[in-house]
């Protein structure tokens, strides 16, 4: 049935809408009038945290930080140490008030305690000197000299039961001295402590918690790092730093309460280019596959009959020249050299070079003379290969690195050897039909014979931008080639048993072999 606008209504159906009007609005004050007599239940409140402090101190001698961090997300305004202050003074003035104003008629008791014991309590459980004080002068009154002796001796060798006196005052300092000696030969502008927890303390501080219910507590780990950070920041005038600092300074407590230090800076990455003049060097260190660089085969025990005993297949390599000079400057543990791609073990690299970047771990020194190591890398081994001027860089450039390699520009010069003689216009034909069915065209190379055992065998999309030619003589020409990153040039040329299609040597109708190769270009994607 269609409702009408309340204005077009009749009479009848005016006084039922009037009607029903007065009834939704009665509905209406009967509801306020509900929440109106809604009771607010009053819950009163008792004072928690001198009765935890109290049922604390009866079960553990603990330090004033110790005290504080089980409380430390209540009153956040302050720190471990006066949280623990006022809560101390607070539970010693009451205690000794009730203690002034006990007489021989009148006697108290707080917390199931008398004025004396609880005052002892916190004296000595606590080393908190206003409740040995009020002590003190009470048993002074009664000329209680063995009392007052005992009550300092107790006191002055209080330890902490939860953080065995790692957060005490002095012992924080200590610390941060011995971190001070451990950290003067490195190099960094911001760092951050960590640390490595000892089972005593972490059990010790669960035990609490559960018994006593504490909630609102922080951790040991945390508090020590905190008090640490903070005197070593004003020690060193330098800054934390939460994501990746400079240097990250490991407190190592697992095997002994006495704490040793694992520092671990930040690996350092110099970024340049380099050119290769020689045909016998690797770009990376190449350890002997058949007993893993170890020199002693894994399965017989003897020497290695491969690499002879030296655990290599080569004696050095790029990344082990130009890192043994960052070495020197950088006093890291090791140098690893993350390339644009790589070029073979007998190919050069000329032209603009091949930009890399060296990783250096645990970099002790991060401040050096670049240009200086520059010049000594040149100098010591210009005859095969040279660096540009490095420049820091970053983790991520070589991230970058690894995903513009494949869509790179990468230019070559081959010298390819013929296994049948040919004329010069054979080759010229020849070379046309090449630059006609190759350039500008997408090749498929499936994963080259030479390198199968170590990488996915698997078929690879490529593209080849450019191919000229020269005409040496009948058993040698001459290639020059542009193509996308990641493309096998000696498989372009030689076929590789059909597994690249279509290649130069497919075209030719000719087994063809690449005798020289070098990198001319290399363009950043």
């Amino acid at each position: 049935m269609n409702e009408y606008p309340k204005d077009l209504a009749s009479g009848s159906e005016k006084d039922e809408i009037e009607e029903e009007n007065t009834e939704n609005h009665e509905n209406e004050e009967k509801k306020i009038d509900e929440k109106e007599e809604i009771e607010v239940e009053i819950i009163p409140a008792t004072l928690a945290i001198p009765q935890k402090t109290v049922d604390i101190l009866k079960n553990y001698s603990i330090c004033s930080e110790c005290l504080g961090r089980q409380f430390s997300y209540l009153g956040t305004a302050t720190d471990n140490s006066k949280r623990a202050y006022a809560i101390l003074l607070s539970l010693t003035m009451e205690t000794h008030a009730a203690l002034k104003a006990e007489s021989v008629q009148k006697k108290f008791t707080l917390f199931d305690y008398t004025p004396q014991e609880l005052l002892e309590l916190l004296a000595l459980r606590t080393q908190f000197y206003p409740a040995l004080k009020s002590l003190q002068d009470y048993y002074a009154k009664f000329e209680d000299t063995e009392k007052i002796k005992e009550l300092k001796d107790k006191w002055d060798k209080h330890d902490c039961e939860l953080c065995k006196n790692l957060l005490k005052e002095d012992t924080i300092k200590k610390i941060c001295s011995e971190i001070e000696d451990e950290v003067a030969e490195y190099d960094f502008e911001n760092f951050l402590i960590g640390t490595y927890l000892n089972p005593i303390i972490t059990n010790k501080e669960e035990d609490i918690r559960a018994r006593l219910s504490i909630a609102n507590g922080e951790s040991f780990k945390a508090n020590l790092n905190r008090l640490i950070g903070k005197e070593l920041q004003i020690r060193f005038d330098k800054p934390t730093k939460f994501q990746k600092p400079d240097l990250q300074i490991m407190i190592d407590l697992r095997e002994n309460i006495s704490p040793t230090y694992e520092l671990q800076p930040k690996a350092l990455y110099l970024e340049s280019k380099y050119k290769k003049f020689t045909r016998e060097l690797p770009q990376t260190h190449w350890h002997c596959p058949e007993c893993r660089g170890r020199g002693i085969h894994y399965k017989t025990h003897e020497i290695c009959k491969i690499c002879h005993g030296t655990g290599d297949l080569h004696a050095s390599s790029i990344e082990d020249l130009i890192g043994e000079q960052i070495l020197k400057v950088t006093y890291g543990e090791k140098a690893l050299l993350h390339g644009a791609g790589r070029e073979d073990l007998d190919a050069r690299c000329l032209g603009t070079g091949r930009p890399f970047i060296m990783e250096i771990k645990k970099s002790r020194k991060r401040q050096i003379d670049l240009d200086k190591l520059q010049s000594s890398i040149n100098s010591m081994y210009g005859s095969q290969i040279y660096v540009e001027k490095f420049f820091i860089s970053s983790k991520k450039a070589i991230v970058d690195y690894k995903k513009g390699s494949e869509f790179s520009e990468k230019s070559y010069n081959a010298l390819v050897y013929l296994e049948q003689p040919i004329s010069l216009q054979y080759f010229q034909e020849k070379l046309k039909i090449v630059q006609s069915k190759m350039v500008n065209q997408v090749i498929n190379q499936r994963t080259p014979l030479r390198v199968v055992h170590r990488r996915a065998d698997k078929t690879r999309k490529k593209k080849i931008i450019e191919i000229t030619g020269k005409y040496v003589d009948s058993r040698h020409s001459f290639f020059s080639i542009r193509a996308q990153g990641g493309t096998y040039i000696k498989e372009l040329i030689s076929g590789d048993n059909f597994r690249t299609s279509p290649s130069i040597a497919g075209i030719f109708d000719l087994v063809m072999t690449c005798v020289e190769l070098d990198v001319i270009n290399i363009q950043k994607a």
